[in-house]
């Protein structure tokens, strides 16, 4: 599992393409763009760009995409990933799939486990222009969440790639964020 994730983003990151050429090698990427139009095709190219140089690639949200453009796994924000069937998503996971979900406290963690999720995005660490009225957990609430967890937690809202080494610390497996690279 990459300890670094981008995630796409339909007004921050609207280039996920342009975004998986410019990432390292062992990244990972999750692309998002719910409402993208041509969602499938964009998908589609982005995932054969990933599997070129390396980069790991979640399909969020629609595990049928992830199944069409060959996806290493699928990404569920957590309210949805209290609403998904389970069915689709064990036979998903019996072909050696991953799921990231992401959680904002103590409930979405636990679903996480629940689900026997490989990785938590728990957010928002910090501020962060994504959600700017959301409360922040901060680094300590942050700390101890992601120490109780019992799975991988990854640090998202407000990060950067600079902080990696510090969230590492207070128990992070990794990072992931929007605003990680310059990309149009």
């Amino acid at each position: 599992m990459p300890s670094v994730w981008l995630m796409t983003d339909d007004q921050r990151l609207a280039d996920p393409i342009a975004a998986a050429k410019a990432i390292p090698k062992g990244w990972g990427l999750i692309f998002r763009h719910y409402d993208a139009i041509n969602r499938a095709d964009l998908a589609s190219r982005t995932a054969a760009v990933c599997r070129s140089r390396g980069v790991i690639l979640h399909v969020a949200g629609d595990w049928r995409l992830a199944s069409q453009v060959g996806a290493s796994g699928i990404h569920f924000q957590e309210k949805a990933s209290r609403h998904q069937l389970l069915a689709p998503m064990q036979l998903w996971r019996r072909q050696g799939k991953r799921m990231t979900v992401s959680a904002h406290g103590s409930r979405g963690l636990a679903q996480a486990r629940s689900l026997r999720a490989d990785a938590v995005l728990l957010s928002p660490v910090y501020v962060t222009l994504s959600h700017p009225n959301k409360r922040p957990l901060g680094a300590m609430r942050f700390s101890a969440l992601a120490r109780r967890a019992r799975l991988p937690v990854l640090a998202l809202g407000g990060v950067t790639l600079s902080e990696k080494r510090h969230l590492d610390a207070l128990g992070a497996s990794g990072i992931a964020g929007i605003g990680f690279l310059k990309v149009p």
